[in-house]
């Protein structure tokens, strides 16, 4: 892991599907469209299941998920406000 990776924060909107939210997070915090890769979000996690997890939350109790994926860790967090964060683990110093 290099000294370099910073962090992206991302808050979707209220009408924004999550999946669509993480894979915008990835993409803000790679500096590109990770969907021209050959990335799809189901290699490293179910989107449904955490649709369902943070969908409609106002128990107040809050849930958190984290996992890796595309060289990065990526961790949702949220109660009624969900926050993406997303740690970029690829060193960029050696792209030029």
């Amino acid at each position: 892991m290099t000294q370099n990776s910073p962090n992206t924060t991302y808050i979707p909107d209220d009408n924004e599907d999550l999946s669509n939210a993480v894979i915008t997070a990835l993409s803000r915090a790679k500096g590109r469209d990770i969907t021209e890769d050959e990335y799809v979000l189901y290699d490293s996690i179910d989107p449904d299941a955490l649709d369902v997890l943070f969908r409609n939350r106002r128990d107040g109790n809050t849930v958190k998920v984290e996992f890796t994926t595309h060289e990065a860790v990526v961790v949702i967090w949220g109660d009624e406000e969900i926050t993406i964060e997303v740690q970029n683990l690829e060193d960029n110093s050696a792209r030029g």
